[in-house]
């Protein structure tokens, strides 16, 4: 019907009270001229008004009407079918115009708001007052709509002219100004001050590219750290920081050498062992491809750099690798910010990506690199597929989900080795072999996007890539999928692909058999529309008589026992890989065509029968008499290099006990899938010793993994000695002996002699501990511990995993023996970091955990005194912890971990500090350590204690920390599981697990221990919970818990109590509709039984007093609300029993949320339609109770109708003033009549305020005082001079007194002036000394003339003066003691009056006459309820729409910003792009070198020359004059100045008046001629023909002087830019172009020109870099001839 060519948005945001005022504007194109109405998404915007091309519109919202329908919208984001909320419907007088090529567009344009947005946009705050607002893009449409109304599709691309007003800063909360920034999509086009309110900015980006409205996405807030990244990071290895450490290597790719081989077999066995690597595995990224992209910007918040700069050095390298290997970045830009309150760790949006803050991690900290890279390598990869390629369709979203993580995953290869690449590979396709059970099929017909789905598509959907790619190289002979990914993104560019850029699976699967030559069709039925993995059991026998290896397969499905009906078990077909290794040592491939269920296989065997004799003892003892004394012993012999070596390693080599049946083998090891061309699982049986040498001498990580897990599950004294010299083997990865260090534990048993642990103690005490030089050393006799040193990434993690092994070994007590605890605790005790470049925070929080699990399951838990030391140095290092935190405060995380791991098996014990826990768990605290304080107290408690299920409801509904809210849900069904793993015991785990690169996960094959450990759950009373009940029932209709959150939560309470879908939500109790104060003498003091003091306890958080913390998380107040002065020796309480105010949002009890407000379409569409406020519920009746104190708190009016929404959106009526007393006596409260109010009196109550400025001149002092903090030219007079930092080391010898406005703050807070004179002299010295110092004309002199006359005006506004307000005496003002209005039945519109409140502390007395007061002095918050703090902004002028003001005076008009915008382009860039280019080419001529800058009587020798020049000019001061002049008369003026100046003092025929007559006719030439030549516009067409020039330019032979800037030291020409004095490249010119930068052709043109006025103005004729400029002008005029371009080439 219609399409959206382009769309404005224009949004005014308000940090204080998070309003958000939008208006946007589609330019649609019909398609037909039948079309009198549109749909549109608009799911969360207020709409106020609709008109095309100026009439107005009637508009009506299309919604979920019944509760499934809710439901059935949580579920999932939006069908094929579905077309929107808004219905639009055009007027009459509206009719579609006709042109020759089509229909002429209109232009659609809505006003709306949001007001406290909580999907969609999301405003949130940090501890420390930081408030930012982001999006929440997810790529797929489902969000944008939340925040913008618009055509949210996927097919449904435009360009966009972005608009953002915010303030020009805010306070935080330590009283600092924070300039805020918006980072948005597209690129930054304008910012300028709002051109009607200067505290206030306005930020213009344009999306030139067509994008959908799912890719959109911006922030706002106080980001001051950002740092620029280019290509120059490629040379050095990709690291910004200028700090002293140097980031590990991460890439720990093996050195490998073939273990114990022979010498003739190496040369071979390098060949063949090693996994062929993709092509781009060894890309070096060209620096020229980085520089193509226009540029790459981080952000985040300040006092952040260094990490900022550590964290994205990778950046130019990850982009550069995408552009070059796949395809061009498909936009100008790219920028990424780190920031707060992001739910998910990284969203995308079109050349934007926001971060979590956490990921930022400075170059000391290992872990964390690993993580960021991978996440911000994903984000990367988005910016191709997801954002610039969409999907077809919801049946194709695996696809592009699945090129994102492949090209990611190629990155990974790229960046961090080939090693990782395939351990991680390896890794995946574990986790979704046990994860593909019950799953839905990546694309089947009719399907609709459910985003549960996603986290499972993400990890399936690349593995299924991988595969393909795999059986396209080896079927078809091609470079697999890497060129189908470059045909893809090449699709776009030729429009193949549409205008949408919607790949589908059809076409790519056509595309992948073009390329490759194979047929996909079979692989796709299974992978991409079939379901499950297969499972393959696999068995060998060898045939002498057939000299053949007889291999059978049985193949299961992971969905043999599925019981979804879309979950069917099915037969794998294809070709699968098994190498044998024979007796000669070549490993042989063999194809095994998988197609039945069972099948036995006969391969060939190549070499000549043979026995084995290289895993035998003769050929070890053999091979240790070979090897070369001064050469370190080979690692396969590791232990065995002399008798006492192997005694004291206990080494054991395989067929010492079995020696001939050993040797008798005919091959050595058999593998299945080398490649990893099967996601599958494979059992295959094959004997110990083969996978020990498999583990020896495979090079393989994939190999190595399985060797491992083989061996771990076949327990012998000879695997043990395998795997512990792959522990000791510095050139395996480091992974592989991690993994080795861990399966070393599974053999620490009694029956195999405690082995395991025999050669783990020996592997930790060689490598990491002190030497003590004792031959025969006891196992349990303790060492120290080395210093730390983790330069080496293989090392590091090893040891890690040394003692994590270590406190998984088990003697009978259930703990780990003697030896393993003494060296944990040695370890624990004696870390030595001093001397180490690198954080140790992970490294102590793994001691930490290790120690907490060397003794959780110990039978003498309580009496054992290894016991309570191992608890006791957890517990130190968590008080350390609090001194010295660590990184995220890894340790603190450890700890509390240890201490919910403990109390879950030892429940006797106590250990469980509730107190501790809660006080964790506070809103103050970390996000990561609240995150495992609440862990520990739902898996403690349970839900269904009463305040846990409080804490839960409050916690779910923080919204300043999303995340947490998104775990709480985790957490319940982590519960459900961990009752579970109670009821089956034999399963250890029913999640999938990683530790420390290992992967180990287990398949629970029957749900009957879940089934049971869930029926043990309820029958502990969890459905006996009401409170719990409520909270779950609630949550799923409830916006302000996320989504995720509410679709498991609703999960659960399906299961708990059997139901589907509440038709009716619980009902809230019923409070008494009264209001309490009561104002009682009490101090708020902690007890000395506070959380963070008491001990261990085991009692429920009502006994502790967390019911306070409850309260306190439950009901903060709004960002607008005002907070309430606290009252010295009172403490004033209002009862939360309240009824649900009308209008508001009750507070977020257990189960009283109530749904939304339904609001008829009559009303929505009415013109005065403003926002969905409820009837006003009855009056509410106020009690007060007055403690016997001198003064007292009064509360004048009450209204049921103060909603904070009406406020902001209705006109509020005050109203009449209540009549004073007729006698002090205290009158009783009476409810009065219906008809009128009635007012109810007590005694008059005096209030004295006796500092030296009352109240209200105090009030206006502070109110002048921000003003001028705010004043955009306050700035340098913010803080004192420093004399060093400001570069003005003669301040202090000239001024005697200084004074700032940081120091006037300071003293008007501690009551520091008697008068307002005093506060308007210190001003005034403030501006006298600025006069003084600075001379007229200089910066600082101005912006001091700035703030006096802002000064003088606010000073004159408010009419301060010492005469008209007497500040020496107090000011005693009677109110009366208590007023109550009982309002009537009809509700009236009334603002609360305020009262005004004595400490009683100051003496009082009584005035003749009391004064009634005119102005509040605070006003008591509406009861309001919401996780909101409180931002300090600038304040802005009220714009709240009333009755009689128009659009206009209400928002932010998009229409004046732009023709202010263009006004001042108009005034401006048009003839100052002619200057800029005159002077440009002046500069850069040899005549002009005199007239460079200011003449300088002395060193020139002119002492008489300001005798005779009284207006000096140069062409220095002309440059920085030019964008203060007002027409191009002025500029021409100053030259014309500067010729005759010269023509003035300097006679005809010197060498000064030549060089002038020279420059003076070159600027006469140069004007005339470009003065008359009309500027042609830099559209996409000129855009693309100056890239042709630019390009055929530098592919010159002559072009390689100019392709980079000019580097003075390395080319030895230090005197360059003493005479260049603007500098071009071609480097440069590419650059804006990328950028489009240019507005104009000219400026392309004239950049160019400047590369060769810049070559001949420093290179004499003659010489060879004088020629190639001339050769480069003569081309570039060939080049620009054809478009007549060359008409500004000179």
């Amino acid at each position: 019907m219609f399409s959206v060519s382009h769309q404005l948005v224009s949004l005014d945001i308000d940090f204080a009270r998070r309003l958000v005022k939008g208006v946007t504007e589609l330019s649609i194109t019909p398609k037909t001229t039948d079309l009198t109405g549109i749909q549109l998404f608009c799911d969360r915007p207020v709409v106020r008004s609709v008109t095309i091309n100026g009439l107005g519109c009637e508009f009506e919202r299309l919604g979920p009407i019944t509760r499934q329908q809710v439901l059935d919208k949580i579920s999932r984001t939006q069908d094929n079918n579905d077309s929107g909320e808004l219905l639009i419907k055009f007027p009459k007088e509206f009719r579609v115009e006709s042109t020759n090529t089509g229909f002429k567009k209109a232009h659609v344009r809505i006003e709306f708001y949001l007001v406290e947005p909580k999907t969609g946009l999301i405003f949130s705050e940090s501890d420390d007052g930081r408030a930012t607002v982001h999006t929440e893009t997810r790529m797929y449409p489902s969000v944008t709509r939340s925040w913008l109304p618009c055509v949210d599709t996927m097919h449904e691309r435009s360009t966009w002219d972005l608009f953002y007003t915010v303030p020009a800063c805010v306070e935080s909360s330590g009283g600092q100004l924070l300039p805020i920034t918006v980072i948005s999509v597209g690129e930054l086009s304008s910012l300028v001050v709002h051109p009607r309110d200067p505290s206030r900015k306005v930020f213009r980006y344009v999306m030139s590219t067509a994008t959908p409205a799912c890719t959109l996405g911006f922030v706002a807030g106080p980001f001051t750290s950002a740092c620029t990244l280019d290509s120059s990071l490629l040379a050095v290895g990709g690291s910004t920081s200028n700090v002293a450490v140097v980031p590990p290597p991460l890439n720990e790719e093996r050195a490998e050498t073939p273990h114990g081989s022979d010498s003739e077999k190496d040369e071979e066995e390098e060949e063949v062992d090693t996994p062929v690597a993709p092509a781009n595995s060894s890309v070096t990224v060209s620096p020229e491809t980085v520089d193509a992209i226009g540029g790459i910007y981080a952000f985040t918040y300040g006092g952040q750099q260094a990490e900022l700069e550590n964290t994205c050095s990778f950046l130019p390298e990850a982009l550069g690798f995408h552009s070059q290997e796949f395809g061009a970045y498909p936009y100008t830009s790219y920028k990424i910010v780190f920031l707060e309150g992001l739910r998910t760790p990284v969203i995308t949006c079109a050349s934007l990506t926001l971060v979590s803050v956490e990921l930022l991690h400075p170059a000391t900290v290992i872990e964390a690199a690993y993580e960021a890279r991978r996440v911000i390598g994903l984000g990367v990869a988005q910016q191709w597929f997801g954002t610039y390629v969409a999907a077809g369709d919801w049946a194709d979203q695996w696809l592009v989900l699945g090129l994102a993580g492949y090209t990611a995953g190629a990155f990974v290869r790229h960046n961090l080795g080939h090693n990782e690449h395939r351990f991680r590979l390896k890794r995946d396709m574990a986790r979704l072999c046990h994860a593909d059970v019950n799953q839905r099929a990546l694309s089947y017909p009719g399907q609709r996007w459910v985003p549960d789905d996603v986290e499972f598509m993400r990890l399936k959907a690349p593995i299924v890539l991988h595969m393909l790619d795999r059986r396209m190289v080896k079927g078809g002979q091609s470079l697999g999928l890497a060129r189908m990914v470059a045909k893809v993104l090449g699709a776009c560019v030729s429009g193949d692909l549409g205008s949408a850029h919607a790949v589908t699976t059809a076409w790519f699967l056509r595309g992948c058999r073009r390329v490759s030559g194979v047929d996909v069709g079979s692989f796709s039925e299974q992978w991409i529309y079939g379901t499950g993995c297969p499972v393959f059991h696999m068995a060998y026998a060898f045939n002498r008589k057939k000299l053949a290896v007889e291999i059978t397969v049985h193949q299961e499905s992971t969905n043999a026992k599925a019981t979804a009906p879309w979950a069917k078990a099915q037969v794998f077909r294809g070709p699968l890989t098994a190498r044998i290794r024979e007796a000669d040592g070549t490993p042989y491939e063999h194809v095994l065509d998988i197609h039945e269920r069972v099948r036995r296989f006969e391969v060939q065997f190549n070499t000549k029968y043979k026995r084995i004799r290289r895993s035998t003892k003769r050929f070890h003892q053999r091979q240790m008499a070979a090897t070369d004394d001064a050469g370190a012993p080979a690692a396969a012999l590791f232990g065995a290099e002399t008798l006492q070596a192997k005694r004291a390693w206990r080494v054991v080599e395989w067929g010492e006990a079995d020696e001939e049946s050993l040797a008798s083998a005919t091959f050595e090891w058999i593998r299945v899938d080398p490649d990893l061309e099967w996601a599958c699982i494979v059992h295959f049986d094959q004997p110990a010793f083969m996978w020990a040498a498999q583990l020896q001498r495979d090079r393989d990580v994939a190999a190595q993994a399985d060797a491992v897990a083989a061996l771990q599950r076949m327990p012998s004294q000879a695997a043990s000695t395998a795997l512990m010299r792959a522990v000791m083997d510095a050139r395996v990865f480091f992974r592989v002996r991690v993994a080795a260090a861990l399966a070393l534990a599974a053999l620490a048993t009694e029956r195999l002699a405690w082995i395991g642990l025999h050669h783990l103690v020996n592997i930790y005490k060689a490598r990491y501990c002190m030497p003590n030089g004792k031959d025969n050393e006891p196992l349990d006799e303790p060492r120290l511990p080395r210093p730390n040193d983790f330069s080496s990434v293989g090392e590091y993690f090893t040891q890690r995993a040394v003692l994590a092994a270590l406190s998984n070994i088990r003697d009978r007590r259930g703990e780990a023996p003697a030896p393993a605890r003494r060296l944990l605790l040695a370890a624990l005790r004696y870390n030595d970091n001093s001397e180490n470049s690198y954080a140790d925070g992970h490294y102590l929080a793994g001691l930490a955990a290790a120690a907490a699990n060397s003794v959780a399951g110990s039978q003498r838990f309580l009496s054992g005194a290894g016991c309570v030391d191992a608890m006791a140095e957890v517990e130190r290092l968590r008080a350390l912890d609090l001194l010295v935190p660590s990184f995220h405060n890894v340790v603190t995380c450890a700890a509390l971990e240890a201490l919910v791991r403990v109390s879950l098996v030892q429940p006797d014990a106590h250990v469980f500090n509730t107190a501790l826990f809660a006080a964790m768990a506070d809103m103050q605290a970390y996000t990561p350590v609240r995150q495992t304080a609440v862990s520990g107290l739902l898996l403690h408690w349970g839900p269904c204690v009463q305040p846990v299920a409080r804490l839960m409801a409050a916690w779910a509904s923080d919204l300043e920390h999303p995340r947490l809210a998104v775990d709480i849900s985790r957490h319940v069904v982590q519960l459900l599981m961990v009752r579970a793993m109670a009821f089956g015991r034999q399963h250890h785990s029913l999640l999938f697990m990683e530790e420390q690169g290992s992967g180990v996960a287990e398949h629970i094959d029957t749900p009957a221990r879940l089934v049971g450990g869930f029926e043990a759950l309820v029958d502990d009373g969890i459905a006996d919970s009401l409170d719990l009940r409520s909270i779950l029932a609630s949550a799923v209709y409830d916006s302000a818990v996320p989504a995720e959150s509410r679709r498991l939560l609703a999960a659960v309470h399906a299961l708990v109590y059997q139901t589907i879908d509440e038709s009716i939500p619980p009902p809230p109790r019923q409070p008494r509709r009264r209001l309490k104060i009561r104002l009682q003498p009490k101090s708020v003091k902690p007890a000395e039984g506070s959380p963070m003091s008491s001990d261990s306890e085991d009692t429920p958080l009502a006994l502790l007093g967390v019911q306070d913390s409850v309260s306190r998380i439950q009901q903060p107040r709004r960002k607008y609300q005002k907070k309430v002065p606290r009252v010295t020796d009172e403490f004033v309480s209002i009862d939360d029993d309240l009824p649900p105010i009308a209008g508001t949002r009750p507070p977020p009890l257990a189960g009283t949320r109530p749904p939304p407000i339904a609001v008829p379409d009559a009303s929505l569409n009415s013109p005065v339609y403003t926002a969905p406020v409820a009837i006003p519920s009855p009056p509410i009746k106020l009690k007060l109770k007055l403690s016997k104190v001198t003064s007292s708190a009064v509360l004048d009016t009450v209204s049921s109708s103060s909603s904070p929404l009406a406020k902001e959106i209705s006109p509020a009526t005050p109203p009449p003033p209540a009549p004073a007393p007729a006698t002090p006596a205290p009158a009783p409260v009476t409810p009065a009549a219906p008809a009128t109010p009635v007012v109810a009196t007590a005694k008059p109550v005096e209030t004295v305020v006796s500092s030296g400025i009352d109240t209200a001149a105090r009030k206006l002092l502070h109110r002048v005082l921000r003003k001028l903090s705010r004043h955009p030219d306050a700035f340098p007079f913010m803080r004192p001079v420093d004399v060093i930092l400001d570069g003005c080391p003669t301040y202090y010898d000239i001024i005697k007194q200084p004074m700032d406005l940081g120091t006037i703050k300071r003293k008007l807070e501690t009551n520091g002036y008697s008068t307002v004179d005093q506060f308007e002299a210190d001003v005034r010295l403030m501006l006298a000394n600025c006069y003084a110092f600075n001379p007229p004309g200089t910066p600082v002199h101005l912006m001091g003339e700035s703030v006096e006359r802002a000064f003088d005006s606010e000073w004159t506004k408010c009419g301060l003066s010492s005469a008209a307000l007497p500040s020496s005496t107090a000011l005693s003002v009677a109110l009366p003691s208590s007023t109550a209005i009982v309002e009537p039945s009809t509700p009236v519109a009334t603002t609360p009056k305020t009262a005004r409140i004595s400490t009683g502390k100051r003496k009082s007395f009584q005035s003749s006459a009391p004064i009634t007061p005119t102005a509040p002095l605070f006003t008591m918050p509406p009861l309001e309820s919401t996780s909101i703090k409180r931002v300090k902004t600038h304040e802005t002028p009220d714009i709240t729409p009333t009755k009689n003001s128009t659009s206009s005076q209400l928002l932010d008009d998009p229409d004046a910003i732009m023709e202010y915008l263009d006004q001042t382009r108009n005034e401006s860039t048009e003839w100052l792009s002619l200057c800029r280019r005159t002077l440009l080419r002046l500069q850069a001529q040899p005549s002009a070198i005199e007239f460079m800058a200011p003449v300088d009587p002395i060193k020139q020798g002119v002492p008489t020359y300001f005798d005779v020049i009284k207006r000096p000019i140069d062409l220095s001061t002309i440059r920085n004059k030019l964008t203060s002049y007002k027409s191009a008369n002025e500029f021409k003026e100053d030259l014309e100045l500067l010729f005759s100046n010269c023509f003035l003092f300097n006679i005809p025929g010197t060498y000064v008046h030549t060089q002038c007559e020279t420059l003076q006719r070159i600027f006469l030439t140069t004007w005339s001629r470009l003065s008359n030549i009309p500027d042609l516009p830099m559209d996409d067409k000129a855009y693309e023909r100056a890239r042709a020039v630019l390009g055929k330019l530098k592919r010159d032979e002559r072009c390689w002087p100019f392709l980079k800037p000019v580097d003075p030291v390395a080319l030895g020409v230090p005197t360059y830019f003493d005479l260049v004095k603007n500098p071009m490249d071609m480097s440069t010119i590419q650059k804006k172009l990328a950028k489009k930068s240019y507005r104009h052709v000219a400026e392309f043109v004239a950049d160019i020109q400047l590369i060769i006025d810049d070559c001949f103005l420093f290179n004499i004729p003659d010489t060879p870099v004088h020629d190639c400029g001339k050769a480069i002008q003569a081309l570039a005029s060939k080049l620009l001839e054809p478009d007549h371009w060359n008409q500004w080439l000179f």
